[in-house]
């Protein structure tokens, strides 16, 4: 241990005395050190670090922890989603969890007012909706105030109460104890706050914390439908992350066999409602338990690969960095031939020499080690505000932990070796008679004949080749980001703003149309507009709906899925999104109310079930949880982009907005408006119309199509950017 100490101190003075060269060796290495553990921060994150709950460990998913929305229909093979009476039937008849609870699958951000605040202007928050017995199911306390309880759950429980973040309590209320009992409004909604979660509780998705939490048993902001039963099983709206903690003593098999014997029960219950030739479709279902100790997360599936791919560039990265650290070891090692020559002739063996100027590399790399973290905390910051596709960042918890510290110990100690040990080894075999026939200088011939290292040659060679690597890889990475960029939507994006807006509460049954028909008109009234028109999902919305279709005289291929995604229009919504038509009509006023129900399909639906025959006039059946719609085709469009840039059309049908078919719950619309002047004019004129219409409405986010289409390559711009920095 002495001699430990020794050679710490002797390297300490060594490196001192060369201040240039310990500062270029400590940047260089620091760099590379910095990027790996910058991305290596956010991978933990994202796909490593534990919730941080009471014994994560014994958390499962029912649901797949990846996915979110909503799901129609009827599901086969593993479960995604579960409906509201599905969880509650799992929740009552299983006997293999202490506390089983549900999620609304996304977020929803909605203004908040503070009720009886001399500042009550709207603030935009992220609630989620969970049963009763997600604070427990967690292990979660609250530190002022209650969570929600089991009674939560109870039908005809429609008490509003809310439990908020503490980070949320921190920016909204600063920290103000007295929180506890007051209102705040959500869609002139009054909920009380009854609890404040603990700091660094963040909820159970990775990426998407609420500030928050809502009872999903509220009806007032919950559509009865959705928690009832559906009338048809097949028809199930399924909406809802499934979590649960085991029993004390059950292991993760038993209870994959005990929820799925319930399971069973509760599908042969539910196929007695259907004829007897599809009780095995729909038997077959079946409940994949996985773990719950890193929580969901969707930012896995869409940073996963891209994440591993940025940890093989940085690596790449540090490589090309210990190549130029050993030559500076080289060449310094070759100014020190004669001090390491006088070390040989006083008794110093090979061995000893070596681990001196190995302890010298180790201390460079652990002092590159620490300010590479001091960088990473910067790099990560920058990174997630690139990778985040709006305004605001990810909200993921990049703060360093044991193993980010551990992972860039030991990248730092394997840094030391990789580029000190072969230059600390050729050092320590000095040829004391070689250098003894040096000038009187000191200077000693080289042993290459062209006056240079080998192995300075070799790690040169090493670096170029590293580099055109990381050339290569980045070229591939912008050819495929430029071909992604310029993917054809299907319609003119340029000029196109889009919006969604909700009707104040209290409007109902013909109101919502009214309301809806009065905006379109004061938005196509206004200067700089050549067309609005309206839709229920709108485009880059995430909003699919999924409805299962049964069309006369078209037999389906064995495995075919009869399914489409439906959309709700305005009139003249093709030429507002500059969709072309290309047979029959698009829908117009005439569509309207309890007029016989009309649809427009697109090519790619026409293609799939009608093939080389003309589907004009043909009647089409779609059926979901939220009704089934009976039409005629009138129309056919052209293919468009409604979800990513990435993903094919797929079959789209689009039926009459203002129809009598339209559930009663799609009270919500998606506004498109075509300008054609100075947009930001355009946009304050369209928040003033908003105003004119409804002064009590929730003021919206106006979008344009490009930065919605844009947002959703983030992950692959994000790549690239990085790809071309290294």
């Amino acid at each position: 241990m002495e001699t430990l100490f020794k050679d710490i101190r002797y390297a300490v003075r060594s490196l001192l005395k060369r201040p240039g060269f310990t500062a270029i060796a400590v940047i260089t290495l620091a760099l590379g050190i910095g990027a790996n553990t910058a991305i290596f921060t956010v991978l933990n994150a994202v796909m490593l670090r534990a919730l941080p709950v009471k014994d994560p460990q014994q958390l499962v998913f029912l649901s797949n922890p990846d996915r979110h929305g909503v799901n129609g229909g009827q599901e086969t093979g593993n479960r995604f989603l579960f409906a509201y009476h599905e969880f509650e039937w799992l929740r009552d008849h299983n006997q293999v969890f202490s506390e089983m609870f549900a999620v609304q699958s996304a977020l929803s951000s909605q203004p908040i007012v503070v009720e009886g605040s001399e500042q009550n202007e709207a603030a935009r928050a992220r609630i989620s909706a969970v049963s009763g017995g997600y604070f427990a199911g967690l292990g979660v306390n609250t530190i002022l105030g209650r969570p929600f309880t089991a009674e939560s759950d109870q039908a005809g429980n429609a008490t509003p109460m809310a439990v908020i973040s503490y980070d949320y309590w921190k920016n909204r209320f600063a920290l103000d104890p007295s929180i506890i009992g007051r209102r705040i409004r959500v869609r002139q909604t009054s909920f009380e706050i009854i609890g404040i979660t603990r700091p660094g509780f963040s909820g159970e998705t990775v990426g998407s914390v609420p500030d928050l939490w809502v009872p999903l048993r509220m009806e007032t902001e919950v559509s009865r439908e959705v928690l009832a039963p559906p009338k048809d099983v097949r028809n199930k709206y399924m909406w809802l992350q499934v979590m649960a903690r085991l029993k004390p003593g059950v292991t993760l098999e038993q209870a994959n066999a005990g929820i799925n014997l319930a399971l069973q029960q509760m599908l042969q219950s539910e196929a007695s409602q259907i004829s007897t030739d599809q009780h095995a479709a729909y038997l077959n279902q079946r409940i994949a338990l996985s773990r719950g100790d890193r929580g969901a997360s969707t930012l896995r599936t869409s940073f996963g690969k891209p994440l591993l791919i940025l940890m093989g560039l940085v690596a790449l990265l540090l490589l090309i960095a210990c190549a130029n650290a050993a030559n500076l070891f080289l060449a310094r090692g070759l100014s020190r031939q004669k001090e390491i020559a006088v070390r040989v002739a006083l008794g110093a063996g090979v061995g000893r020499l070596a681990r001196q100027l190995v302890t010298e590399s180790l201390l460079l790399a652990l002092a590159a080690g620490g300010l590479g973290l001091l960088l990473a905390q910067w790099a990560d910051a920058l990174l997630v505000r690139l990778a985040s596709s709006g305004p605001y960042p990810i909200p993921i918890d990049l703060h360093p932990d044991a193993r980010i510290l551990g992972f860039t110990i030991a990248v730092s100690l394997l840094t030391g070796v990789l580029f000190g040990l072969a230059p600390a080894l050729r050092a320590a075999r000095v040829d004391l008679n070689a250098l003894l026939k040096g000038d009187a200088k000191g200077t000693v011939r080289s042993s290459s004949p062209s006056g240079r290292l080998p192995a300075a040659k070799i790690l040169v060679i090493g670096q170029v080749a590293l580099s055109f690597v990381l050339l290569i890889v980045m070229g591939l990475f912008l050819r495929s980001f430029q071909k992604l960029a310029q993917t054809k939507l299907g319609y003119d994006s340029e000029h196109l703003l889009q919006f969604s807006i909700v009707p104040p509460k209290g409007y109902q049954g013909a109101a919502v149309n009214q309301f809806h028909k009065q905006l379109l008109e004061r938005l196509q009234a206004i200067s700089g507009v050549r067309n609005a028109s309206l839709s229920l999902s709108g485009l880059f919305s995430d909003i699919d709906l999924g409805m299962n279709l049964s069309i006369d005289g078209y037999q389906p291929a064995p495995g075919q899925q009869m399914t489409a995604n439906n959309d709700y229009v305005g009139p003249k919504y093709f030429s507002t999104a500059d969709i072309p038509i290309l047979s029959g009509r698009e829908i117009g006023p005439q569509d309207e109310g309890n007029a016989p129900l009309v649809g427009v399909i697109n090519q790619t639906m026409a293609r799939t079930f009608f093939g080389d025959t003309n589907p004009m006039g043909r009647q089409i059946k779609a059926s979901a949880p939220f009704g089934v719609l009976d039409f005629t085709v009138v129309g056919i469009v052209a293919d468009s982009k409604h979800d990513d840039l990435r993903t094919p059309s797929g079959s789209w049908f689009y039926t009459p907005f203002f129809h009598a078919s339209r559930h009663p719950n799609f009270s919500w619309a998606t506004n498109e408006v075509r300008v054609s002047g100075n947009a930001p004019a355009v946009v304050t004129a369209i928040r003033a119309a908003i105003k004119d219409v409804s002064p009590l409405i929730e003021m919206p986010e106006i979008h344009a199509i490009d930065e919605l289409a844009s947002q959703t390559i983030t992950t692959d711009r994000l790549i690239t950017s990085l790809s071309s920095c290294f």
